[in-house]
């Protein structure tokens, strides 16, 4: 029994002993330039978010590519790349983009909340942008040939049903729904298709309808009228917007304080139209080549 207690508490100590590594602490050196976990961990963060969950569960990969980039600049300083006169202006130009969009940043950054009263308001005022039209949802069967679009026709008149049929003949990526198109608006799909669907009531099959991908038969299983989309549905949307509007007009007005402040020139008759010059006539042609021109229209 106290082998067993031993063993357990030499165990144990071994395992106390074992020190998790923070995000500070060195994970790999590049002649003698710790990378970190933390280092690793930035990078993620500056990818799309809908990379970052993937780039997670590849941090070794992750690490490489900061190798190699460390070794790359190191290269780039030891050739004094910094002194060429094109790297100077690139980099030039890059800091004046990143201090422009900070000074922004700051200046844009002070926003009173856009409260549910503003954006209700918004919402009556400009209703008409969240109106829906009119939509149908539509099935179809596509057939290569009118002789086998008159076949299916048939079956479906004598009580086939349609998604079944669907699935069986049509050509259609739709085939493995039933031949769902799902909800669409006029202009969304090519004219004689459209046509064909807007005309049908709901629960009604169309004749053969012939486009430029095939033969259809067409079921229209759902029509919507118009309507407006609920301010709960948009109103976050509004909310964007507002802001987005309100940064804006703070961009605007500073840009504005600061022309005041400065002394602009601007030297206007440089961009003043220049006068046009006289078009000089072609000399004809030839009689004969003249005639031959003509001949070939």
């Amino acid at each position: 029994m106290k082998k067993v207690i031993l063993l357990l508490s030499i165990i144990g100590f071994c395992f106390g002993c074992a020190k998790a590594i923070s995000s500070q602490d060195e994970i790999a050196a590049v002649n003698g330039q710790k990378i970190t976990m933390a280092m690793i961990d930035e990078k993620i963060d500056e990818l799309p978010e809908y990379y970052q969950s993937v780039a997670t569960q590849h941090k070794r990969e992750i690490l490489d590519d900061l190798i190699v980039e460390k070794l790359l600049f190191e290269e780039a300083q030891k050739r004094k790349l910094t002194k060429d006169a094109d790297v100077r202006k690139l980099i030039d130009k890059a800091a004046r983009r990143i201090l422009i969009a900070k000074l922004l940043e700051i200046e844009t950054s002070a926003q009173k909340a856009v409260s549910d009263e503003e954006v209700a308001q918004y919402y009556q005022q400009h209703k008409d942008q969240y109106l829906v039209p009119e939509r149908v949802q539509a099935s179809h069967i596509l057939l290569n040939s009118e002789e086998e679009a008159k076949e299916v026709q048939e079956k479906l008149k004598a009580g086939a049903d349609f998604a079944e049929m669907a699935k069986a003949y049509s050509k259609d990526l739709t085939k493995d729904r039933g031949g769902d198109l799902g909800y669409f608006q006029k202009g969304q799909m090519i004219p004689e298709f459209e046509q064909a669907c807007f005309e049908l009531n709901v629960g009604q099959t169309s004749g053969i309808v012939k486009t430029r991908f095939g033969y259809h038969i067409i079921k229209l299983t759902d029509k919507r009228a118009p309507e407006y989309k609920s301010l709960d549905e948009v109103k976050e949307k509004i909310r964007e917007g507002l802001i987005s509007q309100s940064k804006q007009q703070q961009f605007r007005d500073f840009v504005e304080r600061l022309k005041q402040k400065a002394k602009v020139t601007v030297k206007e008759e440089a961009f003043k139209a220049a006068p046009a010059q006289p078009v000089q006539e072609e000399a004809p042609l030839p009689e004969e080549e003249t005639q031959n021109e003509n001949v070939q229209q």
